[in-house]
């Protein structure tokens, strides 16, 4: 388990300093500056499987964006005007091939301790036909890379994001504090922190990262290797 010198250095101690300070006010972002880097990288994973389409970049990038940019807009939407927001929901539901709207009442039931039930309503209509049109172009248009390249890869991103989430919460919640994971997604290891503060900012969540209890060197999606024969568990403590 990382030392507490550990949970600092690079992004992640730039990140952690922005988030004890008060929020730079922006004219177009609602909550904090820092959400422009998460919008660019979105955009950025667009442009990439425009370029250079494979089934590990599909795979990889649905699990990544899953777990950044569109986790952290379901809490709290980065723009300051509804129509931007809607806008980039439109935009994310496109580019991970599920309703964004579904995807944020089921993780916030989730949040809530409560049973999910999905709700067919307008916005899930919307955003379910803007998913069907782009497949139904991609499979006429072509019909081999949608077969043999795309559905693989968005199927691995799917599972990629059901195994990061269990090991999340399987025997309990816990963090990982480790730069080589929180650098490249945005604190997301901070995940006790994140539970007990939903509502809180990604950059500020290593500030209250005494709050935390249960914690695994391991980030969610190698947790798995806890019960391995491959891995010796180091004895954890409690924050």
């Amino acid at each position: 388990m990382q030392s507490e010198t550990d949970r600092s250095g690079g992004l992640v101690s730039v990140l952690t300093a922005a988030g004890t300070q008060e929020p730079v006010r922006s004219r177009i972002l609602k909550h904090s500056k820092w959400d422009a880097l998460l919008i660019g990288l979105s955009f950025l994973h667009g442009l990439l499987l425009l370029a250079a389409p494979s089934i590990p970049l599909v795979a990889t990038g649905l699990w990544w964006n899953a777990n950044t940019a569109s986790h952290y807009f379901i809490h709290l939407p980065f723009f300051r005007r509804g129509g931007w927001n809607r806008a980039y929901g439109l935009y994310l539901t496109a580019l991970l091939g599920f309703p964004q709207s579904l995807w944020r009442e089921r993780h916030l039931a989730h949040h809530s301790g409560r049973p999910f039930k999905a709700r067919f309503t307008a916005d899930v209509a919307g955003e379910t036909f803007l998913i069907l049109a782009i497949w139904t172009i991609l499979l006429t248009q072509s019909p081999l890379f949608f077969l043999a390249a795309y559905l693989p890869g968005y199927v691995a991103g799917l599972t990629l994001c059901y195994v990061h989430g269990y090991f999340e919460h399987a025997h309990g919640t816990k963090s990982n504090y480790g730069i080589l994971y929180n650098a490249p997604f945005f604190n997301d290891g901070y995940h006790i922190e994140h539970h007990l503060n939903p509502s809180q900012h990604w950059t500020r969540l290593p500030a209250v990262a005494s709050q935390g209890g249960d914690t695994s060197r391991w980030p969610a999606i190698l947790r798995w290797m806890e019960g391995s024969v491959v891995y010796k568990p180091a004895r954890r403590k409690k924050y």
